[in-house]
């Protein structure tokens, strides 16, 4: 925002309004961004219809442009109105002029929102455009309190003044170019690592600065002694609002083409992929060798559940119906191969939505990240089918296989819980810490390093039997927003 000498030209009240104008316009500015921010994620999203027409879809365009201008404006006029003005009734800044200017922001919402949910970097350069041409137009109707001198009133005022005094004069000190490194650097930093929505923040400063800076001063233009000419000037600025408007209606419309386009792609494979067919199994093989899962933006997948890939069928010999396959468990351990699926969900909720995306893959090649400021939870679930009394096993072994080279611990917790009874009872077997992610023991790994872990079972438990295992990621920061790469091979049960 404007420094207090560049919005100095509007007089204070003396004693009746504290709020500098710095302050006063600043928060004003970011009231309105935030209000619009908050209508298009609460109301604008893609139609349900795979097929709509140009003319709805430019309908829409239309009311999603105008409503972030509205949710803006309602933003801006309620603190305008709440907060003690710091201007002087004569001011020549009105609010009609200032929020004019500011739809030269807010008019961007829809479309940054919606590519955000796309998970595409196209919303970090809409938010970087819309913060530039705001710094463009309110630098053009902030008017410098100082204003340009004459080479004349410059030599008289050095006229007393000590040889060299102009040459040994401080200049003054600006930050705004470190500030602008600063912010691409971490926009950079963030749209390597495809937080695409988090990089538009520090990319839309860094541009709004930019901007600002190199906006020259309507006084530096202009006649000061000609109000005519500035009322004219400012006029001007307003006039470009129709373009600006007319454009970002053009480039929501594309925005929603190209979501509807790629959200039916999605769609299709996952039907494919439900369906088994070839079309689907070569997808389901490309996703394992890019070994990424698709997340579509903020409000995209809230939980993905990731079956293992099928194997081929094997020939058993029967077995007795009289007897149990869990019946050897009095005799020698029993090994059970993992089969069950790896679940990804978001806190407040405790396990995938039922509108959970599913897909088949392993946890050692899939990339599956969360794209918002919520942890992700991973969580590994094995149904066993016929119960096992808990007092038959000693031990349960967990075989697991990581392939993470995020540097950073990952530790397991097995929860053991009877899913037949009405409450659900479980029982903790505690947690340990995966031996190949600990700092001394990190490498970099090109194949799966398979490893062994513990769990004892504790003699009193609140549940006689059990038919599900389920085991829980317990990750560090490091991993806060990243599936863990580690799989589970196998669990052994242990008999006393």
């Amino acid at each position: 925002m404007a420094s207090p000498t560049q919005a100095g030209a509007f007089a204070l009240e003396a004693g009746k309004n504290p709020t500098s104008v710095e302050k006063f316009l600043s928060f004003v500015v970011l009231a309105g961004l935030g209000n619009a921010f908050i209508a298009a994620f609460l109301l604008f999203r893609l139609p349900a219809d795979n097929a709509p027409s140009l003319h709805s879809l430019l309908i829409r365009s239309v009311i999603y442009v105008c409503g972030a201008v509205l949710a803006g404006a309602a933003g801006s006029r309620f603190y305008w109105n709440r907060l003690s003005v710091p201007f002087t009734g004569d001011s020549t800044l009105s609010f009609p002029l200032f929020a004019i200017v500011n739809t030269r922001a807010w008019v961007w919402v829809p479309a940054v929102v919606l590519l955000s949910r796309q998970d595409s970097p196209g919303s970090a350069i809409l938010s970087a455009l819309g913060a530039a041409l705001l710094a463009n137009g309110l630098r053009r109707i902030i008017v410098s309190e100082t204003r340009p001198r004459d080479q004349q009133s410059i030599m008289h005022e050095s006229e007393g003044c000590e040889m060299f005094a102009a040459t040994l004069r401080t200049p003054q000190r600006e930050v705004h170019g470190y500030a602008i490194a600063l912010c691409v650097y971490a926009a950079g930093y963030l749209l390597i690592n495809h937080f695409y929505l988090n990089a538009g923040v520090p990319l839309a400063v860094a541009a709004f600065l930019f901007a600002w800076k190199l906006t020259l001063d309507p006084q530096s233009e202009l006649d000061p002694q000609s109000e005519l000419t500035l009322k004219l000037a400012r006029r001007r600025a307003a006039a470009r609002f129709p373009q600006v408007a007319i454009t970002a209606i053009l480039v929501t419309l594309y925005v929603m083409l190209y979501g509807i386009g790629h959200r039916n792609d999605v769609e299709a494979e996952r039907a494919a992929l439900d369906a088994g067919e070839v079309k689907g199994a070569n997808a389901d093989a490309n996703h394992r060798r890019s070994g990424s899962v698709y997340v579509a933006g903020v409000s995209g997948y809230q939980s993905i559940i990731l079956w293992p890939l099928p194997e081929k069928p094997k020939i058993v010999a029967p077995v007795l119906a009289s007897i149990s396959p869990y019946a050897a468990l009095t005799a020698k351990p029993m090994v059970i191969k993992f089969d069950g699926p790896y679940w990804y969900f978001q806190p407040p909720g405790q396990r995938p939505g039922p509108q959970a995306y599913e897909a088949h893959g392993n946890p050692l090649t899939a990339n599956i990240e969360a794209n918002n400021f919520l942890p992700l939870k991973m969580e590994a679930v094995q149904n066993l089918g016929p119960p096992i009394r808990l007092a038959r096993c000693r031990e349960v072994q967990v075989t697991v296989e990581n392939r993470d080279n995020v540097r950073g611990p990952i530790a397991v917790g097995v929860v053991l819980t009877d899913a037949s009874a009405p409450r659900r009872p479980s029982v903790s077997l505690g947690q340990q810490t995966i031996l190949s992610t600990e700092p001394g023991q990190f490498t970099v790994k090109l194949a799966p390093v398979n490893e062994v872990m513990r769990f004892a079972v504790p003699d009193t438990a609140p549940l006689r039997k059990f038919n599900q295992i389920t085991v829980e990621y317990l990750s560090g920061p490091e991993h806060w927003q990243l599936g863990a790469r580690v799989a589970i091979d196998q669990f052994e049960l242990i008999p006393h």
